[in-house]
């Protein structure tokens, strides 16, 4: 009995000796650093996708400067693409963001970037290259059309006639004849899957006609009591009836005029102001 209490107690230490137990540290010249390299979460302050951007550089240049090896080989390569990134603008800028996104993720497959790096530096990116209209979209993909596959240059046209030539009453249909190019060409490998996770939520909007037949209802009951408007009455039906009319591109610019008037005190009624204002936000795109 001693001689098995003995072998089951030295049979209790030997992990503990040799540093297997769960709990323990790894051993000397283990890669825990780089497994478990990571950013510090992005700060509140940063509410802009440029300031997240910014913010990402410096911390990613932080912890290349305490360990080079912690984030993976290709870091310093990541960064200076990030750095191209963020002196750009406009278009330039969004296209660039998601060729970056596209080569972060290829680092992280081929395990040149650590994985929590890569993701968190993809969702900045992501921020970069959202398009706030379809404007937006229209000028990323304008300015590197082949940047994004070979499905890419055969996008441009479309998008620019959505955005300043498709009337109103064609726009959904348009939209959701594109929308669905897009997802295709992207499923078959032909368009870059962060320019579709881009384009497609933009389009999807689009694409949707309920804003337009709330925008319909709204003028014909506008038009049967103008009385009910307010004093900018006339303006107000002018708008209306143009915003029924135009495309995507200045149809969000007589919108946003229309909001602005209508917020005014004293240009139209409380009762209005209530109606119109949802119909309204949804088509400034």
């Amino acid at each position: 009995m001693l001689t098995a209490a003995a072998l089951g107690l030295a049979l209790w230490l030997v992990p503990t000796v040799v540093g297997e137990s769960p709990g323990d540290e790894p051993a000397a010249g283990s890669t825990q650093s780089a497994e478990v390299a990571g950013l510090p979460p992005v700060p509140s302050t940063a509410r802009m996708p440029e300031d997240q951007l910014r913010a990402t550089i410096s911390d990613l240049e932080d912890l290349v400067q305490g360990d080079p090896d912690a984030a993976g080989p290709e870091t310093d390569e990541v960064l200076d693409t990030l750095r191209q990134v963020e002196v750009l603008g406009g278009g330039e800028q969004r296209s660039a963001a998601v060729v970056a996104h596209d080569a972060v993720g290829a680092a992280v497959a081929a395990g040149g970037l650590a994985a929590a790096v890569g993701q968190q530096v993809q969702e900045v990116l992501a921020g970069v290259a959202w398009p706030e209209r379809l404007i937006d979209l229209v000028q990323t993909v304008g300015a590197d059309p082949p940047a994004f596959g070979p499905a890419g240059p055969g996008l441009l046209d479309p998008l620019i006639a959505l955005d300043h030539q498709v009337p109103a009453d064609q726009t959904a249909d348009r939209a959701a004849a594109l929308l669905e190019d897009v997802r295709n060409a992207a499923e078959r490998g032909e368009l870059s899957e962060a320019f579709a996770d881009a384009a497609v939520p933009t389009l999807q909007e689009l694409a949707d006609p309920g804003p337009h037949r709330a925008l319909q209802d709204l003028l014909a009951d506008a038009e049967q009591d103008p009385g009910a408007i307010g004093p900018a009455s006339e303006e107000v039906l002018t708008s209306l009836r143009a915003i029924a009319e135009l495309p995507v591109w200045p149809q969000g610019n007589e919108v946003a005029a229309l909001l602005d008037l209508v917020r005014r005190d004293g240009q139209v009624t409380p009762t209005f102001r209530e109606a119109v204002i949802p119909v309204l936000v949804p088509l400034a795109r």
